[in-house]
């Protein structure tokens, strides 16, 4: 009989005299044949009794609901059938395995696979290692439940029943109390087939549910979280003084969460120990009725090739787009289990950063020649995903995804048939949430939220374990059990789980280099991301069938106390335009809005008011351009469209898409990406520089056409310097290196936000064609994530930068900051209800003036914005303001006229979220005057590095100009935060700029009474 040991080290025998060996073999053969036996009565024995205990525990209901055994052949590892939780299980010689599971899908090729992959030995049959010194005692062993989701409670409540295992302890299970807790394992709704793993392990289902039970265990039997990470290492040594210490139960969950050892995704122990944990997913199986509805189950779904690929999709952060978290988690994940001098190569930046968002980067995420293939529309594949992307959008017909809808309908079939549904539902409800849920309750409408969320959990993870290759998520416990399920005889037909299970050591066997694809050959060349892997934020881009309307995003709009769910979009959708008696316009959506089992709700359209009625903005306008959408010449077809009677489901972890539909059905919209939701103030960073306690966000119109990042790097500081709290960035085409990588270098410090609104992104939504439709879908979706969390926005282009002055009572900012105008506008806020404040733009012309070679040298150190310290002495009209009528001694400057920015409260909830126009809130100018305040030049105005109407009107040789420098104390903060922080990238551009100046205005000849001065 072989023996399992533990122990790390051996006692090795001392050569004996040949007589005394003789006899000594033949007595330890001897007593080897009385042991067998004595072991094979024993396990007679405990065959009854566990027969016994069974039929025990049937009749007290000390066990969870089990359906009937699986009648169909369960296919271990490479079966879509595997139970729900990651079948990482041991190895075992094939000729073990029953007959009923050599029936899988193909591997990859041989070569491809290591000869290290290949099982070694088959350890499901032998004695366990570990012999207590004594029986004494309960010989109980539990844990304490973390916040982990659905996936991290089960690979904690794997890890603990691999402990109890290998202790000789019996599981207590804990009670699950709260939504994040159920898996759905006590409770009888039919989930699980326990069957086979009860059988297999001793675990206790009752005693946890005891409310005294956790608090019972004495403080010195509940493992600190050092302690829990040496338990199983320790050896059978260290297992005897806790044995001593705590004969009656040990808690070695406490608060450590999941029970990761020396890596993380690791179980804990020596090989044997590892193996251990693998072979426990051999016996979770989830019930008959709900493994029918796994993708490989459907006969519509055989033979069409989606078997070759399962695809897990993974937010890019819990809760949100959150980059940084993720790609942090895949590197920390990674570098733990490769050795340092193959990290380069393993765990590059573009594979831990698009794994965090594979649909932008498919098939880089592929490692294996054999599942590549030619092109992006050749590939089929079963996707898992959370909910985050909409797959149909790039994807469609291309993949299938499991489905729990059928089978959450025959179990409230099930209920709603009974002769009693209140028993029924009554005698399911086992654990404290199910009855607290279940109370007084005939139906299952309490529990659907979780039901719903857990099932289909379970019916994504089961449906990535029979494919052919597996592309996981590196830092998800979803892809990681789903890599248990497979087995280890697999792990080298995924992306992932060759580098997590390698129990013969510390780190794994490379994949074979004839056989990998994608693998960063060349870690010292200096590779930059693709733009789609550099932006903070996903946005849906979605069109309506018809193609005529795209949505930007749908939302949670925090509005009058509650959340709503909101849609920002462009372009014709159904509306009808009415006029009352008075003439004033209404607008009724002709569509309404589904989302789950709620459907056709009310839709309200908020359209961009103008000078003229909605019916000529909206149809008439902008007829010259062959596009749907929002255009120049006032055609204002951004909207917002508020579903108000839907009712956001909080509860569940995947929501259903939201529908957009007429009556006809000729107008259809889906959206399937995640809510959309103002960005908590804890994932930005805190600018000293804040305006007085003012949190002011600035949204910067789409850009395009720069490659210098110079001036990315000053504008950036100086809006900094001016008191902005955080930058959203909307990138049309402003991708080449150096800007990329300035902007990473301002995401990493939480200053900006990245928007990817290049075509591409878009779907060929953003064009320079109709440049304007981006700009007021651009500054909306900013107002719209910025709710509740900043106080004002502040709306302008790249080419402007904001100058604050002087005001009230603020005095200690320096001239120039912004502090003094939200000031102004808070008070006209409070005063006179003015809901924004518009400031006046100024034209830079001097970035027309050519200089000498004399002034060059002069400014050759100053900044760019010091390069241009002279600007117009007066505006120019038409181009810069408004006569009144045929004097212009007298001008008007207000809104569009004036090129006028503004400012816009939104921190008031209480506030309707409207679509936000260039100049003012919109184009009605009797509105604006009521609801914005005017804010003087010497409070607040832009300075606009920009003049075209001057040069084209041949004008810059007889315009005024005068000096005026910006705040020399505002520079010097900005100058030392270049040289700080940026000073490498900044000199790098200035070195390799084929401009001195600002690379979008070609500088002129101009005379002498341009120049001004030059200061050296």
């Amino acid at each position: 009989m072989v023996s399992r040991s533990y122990s790390l080290h051996r006692n090795k025998k001392k050569p004996l005299h040949d007589g005394i060996f003789r006899a000594t073999l033949i007595f330890l053969v001897l007593a080897a044949v009385l042991l067998s036996i004595f072991t094979l009565v024993l396990s007679w024995a405990a065959i009854q009794k566990d027969i016994a205990r069974k039929q025990h525990l049937a009749v007290t209901g000390n066990t969870p609901h089990l359906e009937a055994p699986i009648k169909e052949p369960r296919l271990r590892k490479q079966s879509v059938d595997v139970n729900d939780e990651g079948d990482q299980i041991r190895e075992v010689a094939k000729a073990k395995v029953p007959e009923q599971r050599q029936a899988k899908a193909e591997p990859l090729k041989p070569d491809t696979v290591p000869p290290a992959a290949k099982p070694k030995s088959d350890t499901s049959n032998l004695d366990p290692a570990y012999q207590p010194p004594s029986k004494k005692g309960r010989r109980l062993l539990t844990y304490g439940r973390f916040g982990g989701r659905l996936n991290n409670q089960l690979f904690q409540f794997i890890t603990s029943l691999q402990h109890a295992k290998v202790l000789q302890r019996t599981l207590v299970v804990p009670d699950e109390v709260r939504d994040v807790d159920w898996t759905g394992m006590f409770d009888g709704f039919g989930i699980w087939d326990m069957e086979s793993l009860n059988a297999a392990y001793d675990i206790d289902w009752k005693l946890g549910l005891s409310p005294n039970f956790m608090s019972s265990i004495p403080e010195s039997c509940v493992l600190k979280p050092h302690e829990s990470k040496r338990l199983l290492n320790g050896g059978p040594e260290l297992w005897k003084q806790w044995d001593e210490k705590c004969p009656d139960v040990i808690d070695i969950g406490g608060s450590t969460g999941l029970l990761f050892c020396e890596r993380q995704h690791n179980f804990c122990g020596d090989r044997d120990a590892q193996m251990t944990g693998y072979e426990i997913y051999e016996h979770l199986k989830l019930s008959s009725s709900l493994m029918r509805h796994i993708p490989s189950k459907r006969e519509e779904f055989k033979g069409q090739g989606y078997d070759q690929l399962a695809v897990h999709s993974r937010r890019a952060g819990e809760g949100g787009y959150d980059w940084t978290l993720c790609v942090n988690g895949n590197k920390k994940t990674c570098r733990q289990h490769i050795v340092r001098d193959d990290q380069d190569k393993f765990c590059d930046d573009r594979t831990m950063t698009g794994n965090c968002a594979i649909w932008l980067d498919l098939d880089y995420q592929i490692k294996s020649k054999s599942a590549l293939k030619n092109g992006k529309k050749d590939y089929k594949f079963v996707l898992a995903s959370d909910g985050t992307h909409d797959w149909s959008i790039d994807y469609k017909g291309q993949f299938i995804v499991a489905n729990n809808t059928d089978w959450l309908l025959e179990l409230d079939r099930k209920v709603n048939e009974d002769a009693d549904p209140a028993k029924l539902v009554d005698a399911m409800a086992v654990s404290e949430l199910a009855k607290e849920k279940m109370k007084n309750q005939k139906d299952l409408s309490k529990m659907q939220a979780r039901l719903d969320s857990v099932t289909a959990t379970l019916l994504d993870l089961f449906s990535l374990v029979d494919s052919r290759y597996l592309l996981g998520a590196y830092y998800s416990t979803l892809s990681l059990n789903a890599c248990y399920f497979r087995g280890m005889e697999r792990i080298y037909d995924s992306n992932m789980c060759w580098m997590l299970m390698h129990p013969d050591g510390k780190h794994p066997t490379l994949p074979s280099p004839e056989g990998s694809v994608h693998i960063n050959q060349n870690p010292t060349q200096d590779d930059l991301l693709p733009p789609a892997l550099m932006s903070d934020v996903e946005h849906a881009f979605v069109r309506s069938d018809d193609a005529n309307f795209v949505a930007i995003d749908r939302y949670l709009i925090h509005f009058t106390g509650k959340q709503v769910i909101g849609v920002l979009g462009d372009g014709l959708v159904p509306l009808t335009i009415t006029k009352d008696a008075n003439g004033e316009e209404s607008v009724r959506a002709d569509f309404t809005c589904s989302y789950g089992t709620q459907r056709d709700s009310p839709a309200t359209v908020i359209l961009m008011k103008g000078n003229k009625s909605y019916q000529e903005h909206y149809y008439e306008r902008g007829e010259k351009y062959n596009t749907p959408f929002s255009t120049n010449g006032d055609r204002f077809r951004t909207m917002i469209i508020m579903c108000e009677e839907l009712r956001f489901e909080k509860s569940i972890a995947r929501h259903p898409p939201l529908i957009l539909k007429s009556p006809d059905g000729k107008f259809s919209l889906t959206i399937g990406s995640t809510f959309q939701r103002p960005m908590g103030s804890n994932h930005l960073s805190k600018n000293p520089s804040a305006s007085a306690g003012k949190e002011l966000v600035h949204c910067v119109n789409p850009a395009y056409g720069l490659k210098d990042p110079r001036w990315i790097i000053e504008y950036l500081e100086y809006h900094r310097a001016a008191g902005v709290s955080h930058v959203h960035v909307y990138n049309v085409d402003m991708h080449t290196p150096e800007v990329q990588r300035t902007l990473q270098v301002y995401h990493d410090e939480g200053f900006v936000t990245r928007h990817d609104w290049s075509d591409s992104a878009s779907r060929g939504y953003t064009t320079h064609k109709t440049y304007e439709h981006a700009k007021w879908a651009a500054q909306t979706d900013c107002a719209l994530r910025s709710r509740g969390i900043f106080d004002y926005a502040l709306f302008s282009d790249l080419d402007e930068i904001a100058v604050g002055g002087k005001y009230g009572s603020i005095t200690s900012f320096p001239e120039g900051h912004l502090a003094p105008a939200l000031e102004m506008c808070d008070e006209a806020k409070k005063s006179r209800k003015k809901i924004a404040c518009s400031f006046n733009s100024n034209t830079v012309s001097s970035v027309f003036t050519k200089l000498s070679d004399e002034e060059e040298s002069a400014v050759k150190d100053k900044l760019m914005l010091e390069r241009y310290e002279r600007v117009e002495a007066k505006p120019h009209c038409p181009s810069n303001c408004k006569c009144d009528g045929n004097n212009c001694s007298k001008i008007s400057r207000e809104f569009h006229y004036g090129r006028q920015k503004y400012m816009l409260n939104v921190k008031d909830l209480t506030l309707r979220p409207r679509p936000l126009w260039t100049h003012a809130l919109c184009r009605d100018y009797d509105e604006m005057e009521k609801v914005m305040e005017v804010l003087p030049d010497d409070v607040m105005h832009v300075r606009h590095y920009q003049g075209h109407w001057y040069k084209n009107n041949n004008l810059l040789d007889s315009m005024e100009e005068k000096e005026a420098p910006l705040n020399p104390k505002l520079m010097d903060t900005v100058r030392s935060r270049i040289v700080k922080n940026k000073q490498s990238i900044y000199q790098k551009a200035k070195e390799t700029a084929t401009t001195h100046g600002v690379e979008w205005i070609t500088p002129l000849d101009r005379p002498a009474q341009y120049h001004g001065r030059v200061n050296p």
